[in-house]
Formats: structure tokens, C-alpha cells, sequence
């Protein structure tokens, strides 16, 4: 019986092959990831199918203990059987799909093998059937267990190689054939098919391994060039930052041209049609005009996609994507090629990427430069502490983060957008939502736990009724970030909690933590007067000034500290505000 592995390892050497290609080609990595869609999930159960079927045709002959191999199978006679590796493509097709796709697929092959005829064919097609169906009933077990894990899937290709053997010699007729066939085939056909098993999730995982590193190269990458252009992004959008953009962006890419704009002029264009590109001319294509009116990323991939009015313009191809702010869209990012090859599905999702990143840059330079306006000294004041010490802390957590956990990389990038795009709406209002605070305190929350994992466990607890009520911007994002930084040694883990209620006619506020507490000669300058430290003193001195100057003698700000400190902070009510099931019920 051992004869016949080198004959299916032949044909397994063609199904892996098939596989090795199909794996280095872009939508087939795109359709082995879970599918989200329902044409993406026909699809697989197609590609499935079709593989399958393809291995009942190409197996190898068995006519009781003698074979004879075949180019291309398409009848089978009475007395005679085919060893395949279909259960290698069902199982597969289980793992990857579902019951409900392991089962569709080993009915398609299954009925499929049943009408080539012979006299294991229900048996066969029975097999089948319950092969996918039940390798997609074990696909939770084996992706939350198993999944880097070559064991599982061998242990289950094994036993439905078993199942179907027994099968043949539970209904297929005769007896003494049936066995005689067992014993011939049973053997290389679970070594040939669990082997494949192995080799094709092998290759499934090496494809995917190869996308996520260039995706995680792409990050880096991008985060690379946001660090350089983050100092002239941060003054706003101008000939000067725009050129000095651009020059990074054709230093850092392979793009032949680089363009920045508006809403109303060319900011700056360096590289190829840079000699009727000019800065400070006004753009005439309609790609740029769509971008800015629908805020939506524009690919040109034909020349006359990019709309230049001159004929001989060696723009070729490119991505125009939107500079956002404050979700209006305040100019373009737009990046040539020489052709449209360079288009590729990397660059264009690197080139996106970017576009946010300096959307955020952008809002953050707006921020700042709101800040500094404000009459309240305070609030430009909390503005500076946290830009840009913050914002490197947090770039360069992200930029570890894409090396091992792109999906955490990205996770923090969009909180990062919601703590800046908090603080550019706090430096515009005098008083905001207290679940608009809440949003700022979660995001700087969230990138400082990527920071100290077991720093502080955060406990919020609002009082209902008060989410919507009024209270300065930046109130409570300090009093947070000073728990992270100042209540608890390094390395050792503690408790902060935020509560709201209400106490006859104020709204009150409480940070608590159960760290070390506060010496009793600071306490009592902390909040009265700035006091020379690595940062709360002159941050709670801001906060206790602002309330001052908002409120009078109808708002407080106090701390305590023992075993612990707990920061109470007092506003007043809106007037006509009674909100009775947020008092205080103590």
C-alpha cells in the first residue's frame, strides 16, 4: 500500500503548488482572511469547491489493491475507487469558513465525487459532507486555541480519514472489496491528505504573516514621516509648511511629484510639473475641486484622470486625498506617479494614512494656535503642557506598537485623533458636555494604559442626569493625568476614580486615587499658587484659577490627601437646573 504515497504526493504537489501562487496573489490573501461580505464568502466556498473538484478529477484509480494513476478522472467503473486529496480541500474549507461553508463546499465536492461513480461513491460523498461540516464545527476550537498550532488540524484530517474508512466498510458492497480497499488506501491517504492539511494552512499563515509585516513596515513608514513633518504642520497650512512638506514626502516615497493646497491655491508642488505647477497659483482640475467638496480620497490612474490643462504634463498618475479639520475639509495632499503600476494597494492605503495624520497634525496646530488667542491664560496654559511632550510620548508608543500589534497601532492612532480633536473644541468653548470631558479623559486614558499597561485602573461613575451638564474644558484630564504620573511609584499599579452628582445646587465632581498621597506642607500650596514640580503643581493651580475666575464663590476646588488623594471640584447648577435623580443621596 505504501506504493501508492508517491503517486498521490504527485498529486498533492500540484494542489500545493496551485496554492503557493493563488497565496502570493493580492485578492486571494484578501479572500482567505474572514470574510465580512456575502459575495467575499460565495466566493471562498467557490475557490473551495472548484479546488476540490479538481482533486477528484486528478486522483489516482484504485481498482481493489491495484491503481493505476490517471492524468484527468472522469468515470470511475463499478469496482473501483479514488484516493484523493478532497478531505484535505473540505477540511480547509471548514477551518477557514464555517460549518456553513465547510458544508456547502463538501456537498459540492461530495456530489461531485458521487457522479464519477464506483462503488465507494456515497460512501465517498456521505464522507464528504460530514468532513466539512464538522472541520467547521471545530474552527472555534481551533482558532482560539490552535490556530499557530500544526497538531489540531492534523489530529482532525486523521480522524475524518478514519471516519470515511469506516464508512466505506459500513456501506459499501461488497464487504471483501471494501476491506481490501481499506487496507490499500487508508494509510497513504491520511498521510498524503493531513500533510497537505499542514502545507496549505503552512502557506495560508506564511502569506499572511508576509501582509501583516508590510503593513506593519507601512506604519513605521508613515509614522517615520509624520515625526518629520510634524514641527511645520503644527504652524498651520502654508507656502512654508507645505514646502517643507512636500520635499519630505518625494524624499520619503516613491512618488515622482508632490503636491499641497487649499481651498484655493497650490501651497506648494515639488518634483515632476513643477515648472507650471507653481506655488501660488490657483488649481483648475476637477479631481482636486471633487476632493474638496466631497472630502472623499481620489485615485487618477490615466493621465487624463489628473486633468492637467497642459498637454504635455508628465503627471501620469497619482492620489488626491483630503486634509481634514474640525471635519471640514481645509486643502489636498496630493502625490504623482510615473504610472499607474505604482498605484498599489500599499501606497495608496500609506498615502491615506498620511493624509489623517497630517489632518491631525493640522487640527493640533489649529488647537494651539486657538489656545494662544483665548483670553483665558489658563487654558493656553494646560494647552502647552500637553503639546507636544504628549503627543511624542504618544507617537513613539505607536511607532513600538507596529512592530508586534498593528490592530493596537491603529486603535491608538484614532485615539490619539479624539484627544486632539477634544482639545481643539475645548480651546473654543468656555464650558463643554461633561461626557465631551469624559471622551477627552478616555483617549489620553487609553494612550497612557498603552504606556503603563498596570498603572492605574480607571473607574468612571457619573450620576444619571449629568452627563450633558456644563463644565470647563480641561478639568478633569489634569487632575487624571496627574494620578498616572504622581500617585503611584513606578512600576506599582493603584485606582482612580471619577464620579459626578449633584448636591443641592452644584454639580460635583470627584477624582479619587489610592496612592501615596501628598505631604501636608504641599498640600496646602497645591491649588493655590504654582509649585515648582515635574508638572501638577502649575496644572492644578490653572484648574483652581479657572473655576475662580468662571464661577466666583458659587464654584470650589479642593484637595485632600491621606491614604490617597481626592480632588472635589464644585460647579455651580445652570439656573433653573433640578436634576433629582442625580443628588446625592449620602
Amino acid at each position: 500500500m505504501l506504493e501508492l504515497i508517491p503517486f498521490l504526493m504527485e498529486r498533492l504537489g500540484i494542489m500545493i503548488i496551485l496554492a503557493f501562487i493563488l497565496a502570493q496573489w493580492g485578492p486571494t490573501r484578501r479572500l482567505m482572511r474572514q470574510p465580512d461580505r456575502p459575495w467575499q464568502f460565495a466566493a471562498l466556498i467557490v475557490f473551495f469547491a472548484s479546488y476540490g473538484i479538481i482533486s477528484n478529477y486528478t486522483g489516482v484509480k484504485v481498482d481493489l489493491a491495484n491503481f493505476l494513476p490517471h492524468t484527468w478522472l472522469e468515470e470511475v467503473d463499478g469496482t473501483s475507487a479514488i484516493a484523493n486529496t478532497r478531505t484535505m480541500i473540505v477540511v480547509i474549507s471548514g477551518l477557514l469558513a464555517g460549518p456553513v461553508g465547510g458544508t456547502i463546499t463538501g456537498l459540492i465536492v461530495g456530489l461531485h465525487r458521487y457522479s464519477l461513480g464506483g462503488f465507494t461513491a456515497f460512501a465517498c460523498a456521505f464522507s464528504t459532507v460530514a468532513a466539512g461540516m464538522l472541520s467547521g464545527l471545530a474552527r472555534p476550537i481551533w482558532r482560539d486555541r490552535f490556530r499557530s498550532n500544526a497538531f489540531f488540524p492534523i489530529v482532525l484530517t486523521i480522524f475524518l480519514m478514519a471516519f470515511e474508512m469506516s464508512l466505506i466498510l459500513l456501506v459499501s458492497t461488497p464487504f471483501d472489496a471494501a476491506l481490501e480497499l481499506v487496507r490499500f488506501i487508508s494509510v497513504p491517504m491520511s498521510i498524503v491528505n493531513a500533510l497537505g492539511v499542514w502545507l496549505f494552512l503552512s502557506i495560508i499563515r506564511s502569506a499572511a504573516r508576509e501582509e501583516e509585516q508590510v503593513r506593519a513596515r507601512e506604519a513605521e513608514r508613515s509614522l517615520h514621516i509624520a515625526d518629520l513633518t510634524l514641527p511645520f504642520l503644527k504652524s498651520g497650512l502654508s507656502p512654508h509648511s507645505a514646502e517643507a512638506v512636500a520635499s519630505i514626502l518625494l524624499q520619503e516615497t516613491r512618488a515622482d511629484a508632490v503636491s499641497l493646497t487649499d481651498r484655493a491655491l497650490i501651497l506648494a508642488h515639488v518634483g515632476a510639473g513643477s515648472d507650471h505647477h507653481r506655488s501660488g497659483e490657483h488649481w483648475t482640475t476637477r479631481p482636486t475641486e471633487h476632493v474638496l467638496q466631497t472630502g472623499e480620497v481620489r485615485l487618477a490612474t490615466e493621465k487624463e484622470d489628473i486633468d492637467c490643462p497642459k498637454a504635455n504634463c508628465p503627471l501620469q498618475a497619482g492620489i488626491i486625498a483630503p486634509l481634514m479639520v474640525g471635519g471640514e475639509t481645509v486643502g489636498t495632499l496630493k502625490v504623482y506617479y510615473p504610472n499607474n503600476d505604482q498605484l498599489d494597494a500599499v501606497e495608496i492605503e500609506l498615502i491615506e494614512g498620511l493624509a489623517k495624520l497630517f489632518s491631525t497634525q493640522l487640527a493640533l496646530g489649529q488647537a494651539e494656535r486657538q489656545a494662544q488667542l483665548l483670553k483665558d491664560a489658563e487654558i493656553r496654559a494646560l494647552e502647552a503642557q500637553i503639546h507636544p511632550h504628549f503627543l511624542f510620548n504618544a507617537i513613539n508608543t505607536i511607532y513600538a506598537l507596529c512592530r508586534t500589534d498593528v490592530e493596537a497601532a491603529r486603535q491608538l492612532l484614532l485615539e490619539l485623533s479624539t484627544f486632539f480633536r477634544s482639545n481643539l473644541q475645548g480651546a473654543r468653548h468656555p464650558e463643554i458636555a461633561l461626557s465631551k470631558e469624559l471622551e477627552h479623559v478616555e483617549a489620553y486614558i487609553s494612550l497612557e494604559s498603552a504606556r503603563f499597561p498596570n498603572r492605574a485602573f480607571i473607574d468612571i461613575d457619573l450620576a444619571e442626569g449629568t452627563e450633558q451638564m456644563l463644565v470647563p474644558p480641561f478639568v478633569l484630564q489634569p487632575l487624571v493625568e496627574n494620578a498616572f504620573i504622581h500617585a503611584f511609584p513606578k512600576n506599582e499599579s493603584g485606582y482612580v476614580g471619577i464620579t459626578s452628582f449633584i448636591d443641592g445646587d452644584q454639580l460635583v465632581l470627584e477624582v479619587v486615587d489610592n496612592g501615596r498621597g501628598i505631604e501636608s506642607e504641599r498640600l496646602k500650596l497645591l491649588g493655590r499658587e504654582v509649585v515648582t514640580s515635574s508638572g501638577n503643581g502649575n496644572a492644578l493651580f490653572n484648574t483652581s484659577e479657572r473655576i475662580r475666575t468662571l464661577y466666583g464663590n458659587n464654584g470650589s476646588f479642593e484637595i485632600k490627601s491621606g491614604e490617597g488623594t481626592t480632588v472635589t471640584i464644585r460647579l455651580p447648577l445652570e439656573p433653573g437646573k433640578d436634576v433629582a435623580y442625580a443628588r446625592h443621596t449620602h
